[in-house]
């Protein structure tokens, strides 16, 4: 690297600028400008190799001029290194959300500002040079090929996404054939609680995206990175190719495509799921009604069946109490007696086949819960 790269330094604090500016004026031609309305003026005219951007400043912040730049077709490419004394993991998703391309905290460690710089400086030029190596004609040829390729794996996701039966694999799809493009990717499900693919619950990428699940813009673009939305699902491309104009812009269509199918295989999979949890709340309305009719028809039969054994027992005892003043004999007074204890017999056998009748209205009871629990 030498002082033919020039960077733009945007502070309002000058002890700041000058630090920045002995560290880097060695290697480097440095320019230093003290707003961020200043920054946004200053490359409408002249455009720097890199920017390093404070974050907290009076008029427009970093976020604000950072957000501008990416917006500005003339200017979307520039590096850009937020320089803040604010290292929470909320700024620096709040800084990568405006499309910078890193982050450094105050006091800056001079070593790290070097390699950060060289290094963003090094990818400008390897895309430079990328582009210079490339003859047209071979680009034309592979355009060709590449849109081909393509399309086929659109249609083959199309004709695979409406197998899908989880709302997970319908977000690993998207990040599948993502990753077929050469896209690095992550998704989040809309979902109680949100599915997320392709990234940790608690990582930058996930909160990123939680933040546009509600954002009024379908595509909104921030450097290298694309967030496409739907109304079911949020997707982050975390490498969208710059250097390439042409496939840059049939990427993006690509992937709003795609995120409208899976988003289509969402809505079916949440009407499935509205369908189940009905299907499911009927079911259980069923159950409760024929548990509360089974015991009541149960307690009823116990009520019979206490009530017939009490006549029975006080029929019995009044029996046996007028034995001896209705002046039978004994082959007369022995045949009322067997017969007394016949219907005893039978009213044993009643009540126990009473019994098995509230045991079996138990087991339709006991299948009633097994089919509820089965719907659940």
């Amino acid at each position: 690297m030498s002082n033919d790269h020039t960077i733009l330094i945007v502070d309002d604090a000058q002890d700041n600028r000058l630090l920045l500016s002995m560290l880097l004026e060695e290697k480097y031609t440095v320019i230093e400008v003290e707003s961020g309305r200043a920054c946004l003026d200053y490359v409408l005219e002249n455009l720097p190799d890199l920017i390093l951007l404070d974050v907290n400043m009076p008029g427009l912040t970093g976020y604000e001029v950072c957000v501008n730049l990416r917006k500005n077709k003339k200017t979307e490419g520039i590096p850009v290194i937020f320089v803040s004394a604010l290292d929470s993991a909320e700024e620096r998703l709040a800084g990568f959300e405006a499309g910078a391309d890193d982050y450094i905290t105050k006091p800056v460690d001079g070593e790290e500002l070097l390699k950060k710089v060289e290094f963003r400086l090094q990818r400008v030029q390897e895309i430079v040079k990328a582009k210079s190596d490339a003859s047209a004609a071979i680009n034309v040829a592979m355009e060709a090929m590449t849109s081909s390729s393509e399309l086929g794996q659109i249609i083959q996701f199309v004709k695979n996404v409406q197998q899908i039966d989880s709302k997970y694999e319908v977000g690993q799809a998207i990040i599948d054939i993502a990753s077929s493009f050469s896209l690095k990717a992550s998704a989040l499900v809309v979902d109680s609680p949100p599915i997320v693919v392709g990234c940790a619950e608690d990582s930058i990428e996930a909160k990123l995206l939680s933040r546009f699940l509600d954002s009024p813009e379908r595509v909104t673009n921030r450097g290298i990175r694309t967030v496409i939305r739907s109304e079911n699902m949020a997707l982050l491309v975390k490498n969208m190719p710059l250097d390439d104009d042409t496939r840059y812009g049939r990427l993006k269509d690509h992937l709003a495509v795609l995120e409208d199918i899976a988003n289509g295989r969402l809505q079916t999979l949440n009407a499935r799921d509205l369908i189940e949890k009905q299907k499911s709340k009927l079911l259980k309305k069923v159950v409760e009604l024929a548990e509360k009719q089974i015991k009541l028809t149960s307690k009823k039969i116990h009520e019979h069946s206490e009530m017939v054994n009490k006549s029975m027992e006080q029929m019995l005892d009044e029996l046996e109490s007028m034995l001896f003043s209705l002046g039978l004999d004994d082959d007369q007074e022995r045949k009322l007696i067997q017969l007394a204890d016949r219907t005893s017999i039978k009213l044993n056998e009643s009540n126990e086949d009473t019994k098995k009748l509230d045991s079996e209205l138990g087991v339709i009871l006991e299948a009633l819960y097994d089919l509820l629990e089965k719907g659940n």
